[in-house]
């Protein structure tokens, strides 16, 4: 018997694995160092295993990744192969919702005398592989019994960048300035430098002020990532491939883990304005001076 711990967080989810032995050997022990002596008639061949499957973890978002299918996959040394897929309509079922372990037990035909390699796989309903482990037991001999333990962590966690508050306006803390109305058209999620979620106000033409927009993004490979988050708006001449607020933090994450993490977005916009003046002189002549004022918005 062999046992490997496993490598998840939560209840451990349990499949046992049982076959017959239907055949008679054809030859016999004579000069074979590897003939095992029965201690009894043989009754069946066992395989008891157990699998982990992690939570797919979640910053701060209801999971959108749902599993479809558990497939189990058995090839023996000599050869055999046995497949099955366990889905939620299956006996036992799986339960599709991806942030709970659980437990499946059932029972599988498997011969005796060869060794087994077990590969089990978890994919969602858009076929990616979000869980994946395998596992290879000694020889089985006839009434004999093996356990193995495997681990599947998710290979993703799934990000929802929540933009709190959207402001109608911006100000200054400098006494006796003004506010100027701020208005907010497209939000932005990059992923070390990587735009996945690029969204407009729908309906438009402006996300609603005082209100929250969440823009989510799956799929996240598990471990230590860069999330910059991005407002943009129109702002007089300011550029419209500029941001208006902007946030950068790196986020680490293991699998299985959910996460909340808090993140700034500072103004980038525009901070100053220009103006003009033009003087005359007297009958001399006349002279124009051009000159610019340090007409700050926001300081």
């Amino acid at each position: 018997m062999i046992t490997r711990k496993h490598k998840t967080i939560g209840a451990i989810v349990f499949l046992l694995i049982a076959g017959f032995v239907g055949y008679n050997l054809l030859v016999g022990c004579a000069g074979h160092s590897n003939c095992v002596e029965p201690g009894g008639p043989p009754s069946k061949t066992s395989l008891r295993i157990r699998v982990g499957m992690d939570p797919v973890g979640v910053l701060a978002k209801t999971s959108t990744i749902s599993l479809s299918k558990l497939i189990l996959v058995f090839t023996s040394s000599a050869g055999d192969t046995l497949r099955d897929t366990v889905t939620s309509t299956t006996t036992p079922s799986l339960n599709v919702t991806a942030t709970s372990a659980q437990t499946v037990t059932k029972e599988y035909a498997l011969k005796p005398l060869r060794s087994w390699k077990l590969v089990a796989v978890t994919r969602d309903l858009q076929d990616s592989v979000i869980h994946q482990d395998s596992a290879t037991t000694p020889v089985l001999y006839a009434a004999d019994t093996t356990v193995i333990t495997l681990g599947l962590s998710s290979r993703f966690t799934m990000y929802n960048a929540r933009f709190l508050t959207l402001p109608d306006s911006i100000s200054s803390p400098v006494p006796g300035t003004s506010k100027q109305v701020l208005h907010l058209n497209r939000l932005v999620l990059k992923v070390d430098g990587v735009t996945k979620v690029d969204s407009t106000a729908n309906p438009g033409p402006y996300f609603t002020p005082s209100a929250s927009a969440v823009l989510s993004y799956d799929y996240v490979t598990v471990g230590s990532h860069s999330i910059q988050l991005l407002a943009y708006g129109p702002m007089y001449t300011w550029n419209v491939v500029n941001p208006l607020f902007s946030g950068m933090q790196t986020i680490n994450v293991g699998a299985g883990n959910d996460s909340t993490v808090a993140m700034t977005l500072n103004w980038v916009g525009p901070t100053t304005g220009t103006g003009h003046l033009s003087a005359t002189i007297g009958k001399v002549g006349k002279v124009i001076v051009n000159g610019t004022l340090p007409g700050t918005v926001i300081q």
